[in-house]
């Protein structure tokens, strides 16, 4: 052989090799599923609800379940038991992280944080109607990371994350002739040309979404999905799947979901393409009241038509979770699938949404108690997560994504709030994660069962609410209320002055001993934090801006 024959079968050799390790690295990406319930309580899983008993609920959720409800505790107990043997499986054989905050206490700035990795309160987000007024920065959707490194990228189920199309709008009207009317937006035109509205509601406008906020705009091959706060079990009109509103979705839609998410992974897996599927469900978002199917129903035998049908939703999840396992075993890829599970926010607990509820937390959805914003979140992982972890560091939802980015081997970006939580999953780190977490936003009774209370409407009431902000470290947490109006609760019809409370979250879960007179240390270190991070809170796209002031000063 020549010199130069030899020189050119070495090159080749190398070659060889370095595609060789290339294939080997992408055969070993892991692919990436990732759950979010809507509006789910803390320990409405059983995994969480392990270990509590009626003792730590909320004592005025009791008393609300107690003199509106047919069930006692002891069966709403018993029933969170059966309803989620997968997911607190899951939970159990992977990395749980106890002491996880959401990133908002509403939906859609958390999903925006959650995207993102990026608190909502930087962007001037503070409640849905800034999300859907801002929407996205470009480039902004962590998911564009994971496609960068060759994933097949999915969205399915709830977006709520941009505007509506407003060319449709425009288009209705203009096609029936409407166009010199002032202030006719979607909800006017339901008064005044009613037949109007349900055309286009026929045809998807509330599930929406412009161009700029669109997930097939933000790093996503495919979509199937809506843009809205909810979207009804059955007869759903406001899904869409890529650009082209699907009709009507008759059937179950945590059913419909899943079979959505198990064709795009199929196709990825025949075609040899790691996958990230964001599966993030309607359940267990109101309306709660349509039976669950029969299937999952039966799975419940309290008798109390309200507590069995709650846990059969989940219970609807919890199956189409064992489905995706299921299928990816059988398809030889559950060992190399990360799987990443939480809810939006803390849930709007009370009603059709059932005891346990947050506990041990008070409070719910909207409120800047804890329960409104304490989420279950774990990460399970079978062909590297070998020994079980419970984790107690101070973590939020906008750690989520960066975790799965990093995983797939992407670069995250320098500008993001989230932390890779990799090196807790894999290698067990013990260091801090977050120093603290500073999040400002309303404190609103009106999406659970302190609604109850108010004077008024749940649109007014939430109009009235006052704005706050909580500040927490790795034990306590500091909540700053802005005044609470005279006449807007029943229990507080004189009005309640701005304050400050401080508890010690970690001994005392519920909240039951304010300690910010005995700790005026610890109050003020952590109203310096406060004051320091705000400083990057623009004012409110939508919102109040007095209430935004308000917030900011206190």
């Amino acid at each position: 052989m020549t010199r130069k024959a030899k020189s050119n079968s070495i090159l080749s050799l190398f070659l060889v090799g370095l595609l060789a390790g290339c294939a080997v690295a992408k055969e070993n990406r892991p692919n990436i599923v990732f759950v979010m319930m809507d509006d789910l309580g803390y320990s409405q899983i059983e995994a969480y609800a392990r270990g509590l008993d009626v003792e730590d609920c909320d004592p005025k959720l009791l008393e609300h379940t107690k003199r509106t409800q047919k069930y006692t505790p002891a069966q709403a107990f018993e029933m969170v038991k059966k309803a989620s043997p997968t997911l607190s499986r899951m939970a159990d054989h992977g990395v749980r992280f106890n002491n996880a905050f959401a990133c908002s206490n509403l939906c859609a700035p958390s999903r925006i944080g959650v995207a993102t990795g990026i608190w909502p309160n930087r962007w001037g987000i503070y409640r849905n109607i800034d999300t859907e007024a801002h929407g996205f920065k470009p480039h902004t959707h962590l998911a564009e990371k994971l496609h960068a490194q060759g994933y097949a990228t999915a969205h399915i189920g709830k977006w709520h994350m941009g505007s509506w199309d407003e060319a449709m709008l425009k288009s209705y009207l203009e096609k029936h002739g409407i166009q010199n009317e002032p202030g006719l937006d979607y909800w006017a035109l339901q008064g005044k040309h009613p037949d109007i509205a349900k055309e286009l509601k026929l045809a998807g406008y509330e599930g929406s979404t412009i161009s700029k906020d669109h997930a097939l705009n933000n790093g996503f091959d495919y979509y199937f999905g809506y843009n809205k706060w909810d979207s009804p079990f059955y007869n759903a009109d406001n899904v869409w799947e890529n650009h082209t509103a699907v009709g009507v979705v008759k059937e179950y839609n945590t059913d419909v979901f899943t079979e959505k998410a198990l064709r795009f992974m199929e196709k990825n897996i025949d075609e040899n393409k790691p996958f990230y599927v964001q599966l993030h469900y309607h359940a267990v978002h109101g309306p709660l009241e349509p039976k669950a199917p029969d299937k999952y129903f039966n799975h419940f035998n309290s008798g109390d038509f309200i507590l069995d049908n709650f846990y059969a939703h989940i219970y609807g999840v919890d199956e189409n979770v064992r489905r995706v396992m299921e299928f990816l075993e059988k398809k030889g890829q559950a060992q190399n699938t990360l799987f990443v599970f939480t809810s939006d926010n803390g849930g709007a607990v009370g009603g059709r949404s059932c005891l346990p509820g947050n506990a041990p937390y008070i409070g719910h959805k909207g409120m800047l108690q804890q329960g409104g914003f304490r989420v279950p979140m774990f990460f399970y992982w079978p062909g590297k997560i070998k020994t079980p972890l419970a984790k107690d560091q101070l973590v939020c939802t906008l750690d989520i994504l960066p975790t799965v980015v990093d995983a797939a081997g992407g670069e995250l970006p320098d500008n993001i709030d989230g932390k890779s939580l990799l090196p807790q999953i894999l290698n067990d780190d013990s260091a801090r994660v977050h120093d603290h977490l500073s999040i400002g936003g309303i404190h609103a009774r009106v999406w659970g069962f302190l609604a109850e209370t108010s004077f008024f409407t749940q649109n007014v009431s939430r109009e009235k609410a006052p704005s706050g902000y909580v500040v927490a470290d790795d034990q306590y947490i500091l909540r700053y209320v802005t005044e609470t109006i005279p006449n807007l609760y029943k229990d507080a019809v004189e009005g309640i002055p701005a304050h400050y409370t401080l508890y010690d979250y970690i001994k005392d879960p519920g909240e039951r001993n304010d300690l910010s007179e005995q700790l005026p240390e610890k109050v003020q270190q952590l109203k310096e934090i406060w004051k320091r991070d705000s400083v990057s809170f623009p004012k409110p796209v939508r919102w109040d801006v007095e209430k935004w002031k308000a917030m900011k000063k206190g």
